[in-house]
């Protein structure tokens, strides 16, 4: 009669638990560099939409017949070496119907960069139409001025001036990413 042995089976066993446990070892930092990889990609993708959402509604500046409504207004507040800098942008979007108030700002509750619209013509019980964009630890904006350079104050003049240029700043877990926007006015 053929068959294996006691003493064969249990060496197998060995050997099969040895061979899982070094494969564990080896495969378990691999497993979490996968996962930071992936939390990675995650935080470049935020990063790269916040970019290309500015990219937009700074495209899509537009004046108002309203000239209460300033096209480019900035709240800034900084604490220690981080933003929490507020931009707000007026703008006609191609797929909404007149003006739309454009703001965004870091909800301190939850560290997301929000983007919020709504109608300079909405009701006051009106709530803005809000988008979480990224994680981020600080929002600064600065605006190119004709006279001064960049500087992270503006508030439009009489007569209207417009900046050149809008520089907007943001940190995460990734680092440091810049974007220099130029500033056109659609009619």
């Amino acid at each position: 009669m053929k068959g294996f042995t006691l003493i064969e089976v249990l060496l197998a066993i060995v050997v099969f638990s040895l061979i899982a446990a070094i494969s564990w070892t080896a495969l378990g930092p691999a497993g979490e560099g996968f996962l930071m990889l992936k939390e990675s990609r995650a935080q470049l993708e935020s990063q790269q939409w916040v970019g290309k959402q500015l990219r937009r509604d700074v495209s899509y500046l537009s004046k108002s017949e309203d000239k209460s409504l300033p096209v480019v207004q900035l709240k800034n507040d900084s604490r220690g070496d981080s933003d929490f800098d507020e931009l707000h942008l007026l703008i006609r979007d191609p797929m909404y119907p007149g003006l739309t108030l454009i703001r965004y700002y870091i909800d301190e509750e939850s560290e997301q960069l929000r983007r919020e619209a709504i109608s300079p013509r909405a009701r006051t019980h009106v709530e803005p139409i809000s988008w979480d964009l990224a994680k981020v630890s600080s929002f600064a904006v600065e605006v190119l001025d004709a006279k001064s350079g960049w500087k992270s104050v503006f508030n439009p003049q009489k007569p209207f001036t417009l900046p050149l240029a809008i520089k907007v700043s943001i940190r995460d877990v990734r680092g440091e990413m810049t974007w220099d926007l130029p500033v056109f006015i659609r009619p």
